[in-house]
């Protein structure tokens, strides 16, 4: 009888035993699952610390007045805050990447951990477009910087290329120079109108330009001015020359007579304002006149 039941326990240790081994082992499991789903939590708020970081940084302003003009320096500190943002933003966009792509099963099988992969995506991108912004505003900036000094930079072209038009304007045989010289002023001033229309684009985005804006207008003109007579100039005979000189000396008197006969009739009317004066003040008796 005794045997009997030392076997009857025997079998029902041998029973239960891995039943509460595999129980064991799944609450280890479980535990371990937990301190899993825990440490990758706090990851997760570290890199959004760091995001936040980023994002606070990245909306530095970028601004043109009076107080604050456009100047090297002032390019120079915009162009190096930017690379140190951008390549700390490199160097998370590296870390959250392998970090998110290994923990991605733990990750896609808890809804609080989804939900903060959804925020820091959601910030990273904004931080992204943020310092895009700025790239984009800096490059203006620069675009503007560089125009201004191209606008100003070509009087000593133009003179140059204006006397060399007009010496080879004199003679057919100096065609093909005057042309060289046509197509050398063309692209350059192609490349300044690039220039300017950047420099228009500039000073719409900031307000503060626009005093210089007008400055870069009127050089610009004067500019186009001269190219027009630039790409006009061609060889002209001797006698049509004098006849283009003729017509303008006959211009500059049909001119000269209009402002005359116009002075004229403005000394006519005054006289005659002055005299109706002079009948009105008659009339009214202002005056004692002798009687016989």
């Amino acid at each position: 009888m005794k045997r009997m039941k030392n076997l009857l326990l025997f079998t029902l240790l041998m029973f239960v035993l891995p039943m509460v081994t595999r129980a064991q082992e799944e609450m280890t499991v479980y535990e371990e699952i937990d301190s899993t789903y825990t440490a990758i939590s706090e990851h997760l708020l570290l890199f959004q610390e760091d995001l936040m970081q980023l994002h606070a940084l990245s909306r530095f302003r970028v601004d043109v007045d009076m107080d604050m003009p456009l100047t090297e320096p002032l390019l120079d500190v915009v162009g190096e805050r930017l690379k140190t943002l951008t390549r700390a933003m490199n160097s998370f966009n590296a870390r959250w990447d392998a970090y998110s792509q290994a923990q991605q099963v733990y990750i896609a099988d808890n809804d609080s951990l989804l939900n903060k992969l959804a925020e820091i995506q959601q910030m990273r991108q904004i931080v992204a477009d943020t310092l895009a912004s700025r790239q984009t505003q800096y490059d203006q900036l620069t675009a503007f910087s560089k125009a201004e000094e191209m606008v100003w930079g070509q009087d000593k072209a133009y003179r140059r290329l204006y006397q060399q038009a007009k010496q080879y304007a004199v003679s057919p045989k100096l065609a093909g120079k005057l042309e060289k010289v046509k197509a050398e002023e063309q692209a350059l001033f192609a490349q300044i109108q690039t220039s300017y229309s950047q420099a228009k684009e500039a000073a719409e985005a900031f307000p503060g330009l626009e005093l210089r804006m007008k400055g870069i207008d009127n050089k610009f003109f004067e500019l186009q001015t001269v190219s027009a007579k630039i790409q006009e100039m061609a060889y002209k005979p001797f006698i049509q020359r004098i006849k283009d000189y003729l017509i303008g000396l006959a211009a500059v008197a049909i001119l000269l007579m209009f402002f005359n006969l116009l002075n004229a009739k403005i000394k006519t009317i005054k006289q005659a304002r002055e005299q109706a004066k002079k009948m009105r003040d008659m009339m009214s008796g202002q005056h004692n006149y002798p009687t016989i």
